[in-house]
């Protein structure tokens, strides 16, 4: 193997391309060869990181406190080799994991030593240990999926591939095809990093490879008549090597004619053409991101949907409408992301006429799982493409291939994603994903999520742990939590600033959300200025607690209330905890009024869970009583009791010392959403014993 690397050292090294070797003198020979180019190399054992690195037990601090921090540190080097490696459980495929996150974003040389030649032909033996339990074996597969994309593109394997990664070798042979031949780089300038090419006329050509951009941007590319200069990075090399042979085929078609020199560079100036003003310096950060994968905690009202649109059209400025993804829950988030993008175009001048077409790939979760059931129905063994039948006879496991209920979609993607060609295959479509609703997402989905990314991290995920009020259907807001295990390079952005409400109803949300101890640090505040909040002082209180001797009375005031917005022209909700409350609602104020004001598109009469994602200006919030608001299980729930609900298995990695009130801050994360609805006034009223939400 070590012949095979050194046949091309100096490409490999300029190019941050290791190697995995099972030869202990293969060992010692590299090493030696690493000083002479004057890079310094280390050598260490799994083992050594251990104890520096210990993540059972390890993550006590809330979710940014994650022990990953130190690893640029302690592989302070230019390359290392890594030997002893063993994962015999969770806690080693988290750390082993890190180092393969790290290697892919770093400019660092990485060699492993593997135990025998066996392992070196099937790395993906080292997750087996994993795979004894189902959640974990789905972790092991994602982990996979990146260890896979750092040994293609990274490391040079000892059974081929002429000293080359695999997907370079593919390359390669490739343009080789072309008429042109392989041109080794004498540069040892780790600076310049590349693939050089010639004919027998010395017609260049030079592919500028970047190891970490995921999106390469719009920059220099030209083309002359003594060659062309183009760029990419091992992820596209990897994913998409036939875009850049047709890239390649075109250009050096009109290069060879030419007489004079065209340069790329010239081709954009001034701003991108989807490039929009009015956001904040944190949003415009998270709007700009493309390098690593990425988090925004989008507190209540911060603009969420707003950055998940105006991502969509960043991406344009760079890949094509279809390879973007958009994913959320329901069909009226699709169409509200939808009809924003068709109004920016608008706004801006551009004719959509064929936009509308191509923007399928803005989808619910369901809706897009159900699309690849349709597509590879026959590998999943149905004759027919199934249509979904709300039955609960009807599972994948009861014979008939004709129907499948919205509960099967997931097991049956599972069952698909089990083949990693067709994962492959899946992921080469979708070059950015674009997550919302993140807080709400169960396990199995996310990890279909993130097996689609396929390890490259070219993914956003927008949501908000403090507004996860779904567990009771699945929802696990341990994803959202767990981001940096998966992601230890990745970015977190926090949006704290409030667009919605009157500061008076946000300081107070700020003390409900107090009651949360495992959550992201944030503290929401108001784009208000002083002068602003000078001047909503002098408005009627926006904030409300009004206790009643009977329900008749507080029916009778929200009642009153509720019409008196509507009659305003304002908006208003009644919030309540129950379908059945709601229903009982509704009837009062049917009662109350004969007219038809209830109909109005500004009134809403429903549960706290309706109203997501919904504001008003007026919100009134019934019945906040102990034993109501928050439930009475919540408090009544013991250890025992609490665990059997958390079924992540990066749980069992937290300190034994973090006190999990996981029913309690259910209800505490409801009660906020409930009252982050609210824009100018909020009335919290109760009949009974007053909530302990309500005590100041």
């Amino acid at each position: 193997m070590i012949n095979l690397y050194l046949k091309n050292f100096n490409f490999n090294l300029s190019n941050f391309i290791g190697a995995i070797f099972f030869y202990e003198n293969d060992g010692k020979d590299l090493i030696k060869l690493l000083k002479e180019s004057n890079i310094g190399c280390r050598e260490y054992s799994f083992e050594d990181f251990k104890p520096y690195f210990n993540i059972r037990g390890g993550i006590a601090a809330g979710p940014l406190g994650f022990p990953f921090e130190g690893i640029s540190g302690f592989l302070r080097c230019k390359a290392f080799i890594l030997k002893d490696l063993s994962i015999n459980g969770l806690e080693d495929a988290v750390l082993f994991n890190a180092v393969c996150d790290y290697v892919l974003n770093n400019g660092i040389i990485f060699c492993l030593k593997a135990a025998n030649k066996f392992a070196a032909e099937d790395i993906f033996s080292l997750y087996g240990n994993l795979r004894k339990d189902f959640r974990e074996s789905q972790i092991a597969d994602i982990y996979g999926l990146r260890l896979n994309l750092l040994a293609a593109t990274r490391l040079i394997k000892d059974y081929g591939d002429n000293g080359y990664t695999s997907s370079l070798a593919y390359l390669v042979k490739k343009i080789s095809s072309l008429g042109f031949c392989p041109k080794q780089s004498v540069s040892n300038d780790r600076g310049k990093s590349g693939v050089y090419f010639y004919d027998e006329k010395n017609f260049e050509i030079c592919i500028k490879i970047n190891p970490f951009q995921k999106i390469i941007r719009p920059e220099s590319e030209s083309i002359s008549k003594d060659g062309l200069t183009l760029n990419a990075s091992l992820s596209q090399i990897y994913f998409y090597p036939d875009e850049l042979i047709k890239k390649i085929k075109i250009f050096a078609s009109i290069g060879r004619g030419m007489r004079c020199r065209i340069n790329g560079k010239n081709k954009r100036t001034g701003k991108p053409p989807h490039c929009y003003d009015g956001l904040s310096g944190i949003q415009a950060a998270a709007l700009k991101e493309l390098d690593s994968p990425h988090l925004v905690i989008a507190g209540a009202g911060s603009g969420k949907t707003k950055l998940i649109v105006n991502k969509f059209l960043y991406l344009l400025n760079f890949i094509p409408f279809g390879s973007i993804l958009v994913l959320t829950f329901t069909n009226n988030a699709v169409n509200e992301i939808k009809n924003r993008i068709f109004a920016e175009f608008k706004k801006k001048g551009i004719n959509n006429g064929s936009a509308e077409d191509k923007i399928l790939n803005i989808s619910t979760y369901h809706g897009f799982f159900f699309s690849l059931i349709k597509e590879f129905y026959k590998e999943l063994g149905f004759e027919s493409i199934p249509a979904i039948k709300e039955n609960k006879d009807i599972s994948c496991n009861s014979g008939d291939k004709k129907f499948i209920s919205l509960n099967d979609l997931i097991p049956h993607v599972l069952t698909l994603f089990n083949n990693n060609a067709i994962v492959y295959d899946i992921a080469r479509r979708y070059r950015y994903i674009l997550v919302d609703e993140y807080q709400d997402l169960d396990f199995l989905s996310d990890c279909i999520i993130k097996k689609l990314d396929c390890g490259r991290g070219n993914i956003i995920y927008a949501g908000d742990d403090d507004q996860s009020i779904y567990r009771f259907n699945g929802g696990d807001f341990f994803n959202i939590l767990f981001f940096d295990l998966f992601y230890p390079s990745g970015k977190i952005f926090i949006f704290q600033n409030n667009y919605r409400s009157h500061y008076k109803i946000i300081d107070f949300c700020n003390s409900i959300l107090n009651k949360i101890n495992f959550r992201y640090p944030k503290k929401l505040t108001s784009e208000k200025t002083g002068e602003e909040r000078t001047a909503q002082t002098g408005q009627s209180n926006p904030l409300n607690f009004l206790g009643f001797k009977n329900k008749n009375s507080e029916e009778n005031f929200i009642a009153e209330g509720f019409k008196g917005f509507i009659s305003r022209g304002k908006s208003a909700a009644i919030l309540v905890r129950t379908k059945k409350e709601a229903n009982y609602f509704k009837e009062v104020i049917e009662k109350f009024y004969a007219d038809s004001f209830i109909c109005n598109d500004k009134a809403f009469i429903g549960t706290i869970h309706q109203s997501k994602g919904l504001e008003f200006d007026a919100v009134f919030i019934a019945n906040v009583t102990q034993g109501n608001i928050p439930h009475l299980k919540s408090m009544q729930s013991d250890a025992a009791g609490e665990l059997k609900f958390l079924r992540h298995p990066f749980v069992k990695l937290l300190d034994k010392e973090v006190k999990l009130k996981t029913l309690y801050d259910d209800e505490v994360k409801l009660f906020y959403v409930a009252v982050s609805r609210a824009k100018e006034k909020v009335f919290i009223s109760y009949s009974g014993k007053k909530s302990d939400f309500l005590i100041r």
